[in-house]
């Protein structure tokens, strides 16, 4: 069992690499709590566009990230830290006024390890990022108090010491380092997603920004297959299959009969038309038409599995 104590100390830490055009949204948030943190620690990761100028106006502790990746971050903060307890937010949020006292709450029970809430988007203007938001059910998340087994660290709260119990962040893991870890903690402890406990987030404003993402999100879930194995907890597996079917065209268009080929066309367009109409009848939204771009990209991107995939075992092996 975890101690109990109704008095905690709180850390706040903050990844940032050039976000100058938010970042100082966020600090205002994390600054005007109900419940102040008792420190608030930034690693920086060799900004170069006035992001570390408007981070030293607040009273916070700078530390400087070499690009060893997010895990890597992370663990420094972590390291860095005094509090009991750890709060994530990225440089792109902006937390509610009641955001650290809403989730410290839940750690006077104490195989409650983390804390999780509910993440809106604030940057509805772009069409973009709305879709994004959409298709990773950021728009309508749950609003009753339940146990979870993943969560964000873009809004996360967990017991420093708990952090350290299982090891940290992987620092090997290319993205989905929160996956990894909360995916541990939870099969173990508590970890509450409580819709009170907010954060909004940015959200990808282009294609080209949710593009990079989204390859090293595939990367790390690969990594992440070759560490546990399948689990539907970690991806959908039917981008994948995707992917796999339009390798499968190109494939056929030049090896095989033409039969093929429509086959397969056939098969992937009706899929495409029965997913773009039933997302716009569920959220009727023009922005939806993002599909029709991010069908084939991210089918393709999703192939990235396979490298994080080479990436895990070769790190098995090493190991």
């Amino acid at each position: 069992m975890l101690c109990k104590g109704d008095d905690y100390t709180v850390s706040v830490i903050i990844l940032t690499r050039n976000s100058s055009a938010t970042v100082e949204k966020t600090l205002e948030s994390v600054f005007h709590q109900t419940r102040m943190p008792d420190e608030v620690i930034v690693v920086d990761g060799n900004s170069i566009d006035g992001t570390l100028r408007i981070v030293k106006r607040y009273p916070v502790k700078i530390l400087k990230e070499p690009g060893l990746g997010f895990g890597y971050a992370r663990n420094l903060g972590v390291k860095e830290a005094k509090g009991d307890i750890v709060f994530f937010i990225d440089s792109d949020c902006y937390a509610a006024p009641n955001w650290i006292e809403k989730a410290l709450r839940h750690f006077d029970n104490p195989e409650v390890a983390g804390v999780t809430g509910e993440t809106r988007l604030w940057n509805t203007e772009h069409a973009c990022a709305r879709f994004l938001a959409y298709v990773g059910g950021r728009m309508n998340m749950p609003k009753d108090r339940r146990f979870v087994d993943i969560a964000p660290t873009m809004n996360l709260a967990l017991r420093r010491d708990v952090i350290f119990r299982f090891g940290g962040f992987d620092e090997s893991l290319v993205r989905c380092e929160d996956t990894d870890l909360t995916w541990k903690i939870s099969r173990r402890y508590k970890i509450l997603y409580d819709p009170e406990v907010v954060v909004w987030f940015r959200g990808s404003p282009n294609v080209l920004v949710a593009s990079r993402k989204c390859v090293r999100y595939f990367v790390g879930v690969g990594q992440l297959i070759a560490k546990y194995g399948l689990n539907r907890e970690f991806f959908r597996f039917n981008l994948l299959v995707r992917g796999l079917l339009l390798l499968a065209l190109l494939f056929s268009v030049i090896f095989l009969p033409w039969y093929v080929s429509v086959a397969l066309f056939t098969l992937l367009f009706v899929n495409f038309v029965y997913k773009s109409v039933r997302m716009y009848l569920k959220y009727n939204d023009w922005c939806v038409i993002y599909y029709a771009i991010l069908f084939t990209l991210w089918s393709f991107m999703s192939l990235a599995i396979f490298y994080g995939l080479y990436l895990g075992f070769r790190g098995r092996r090493r190991g």
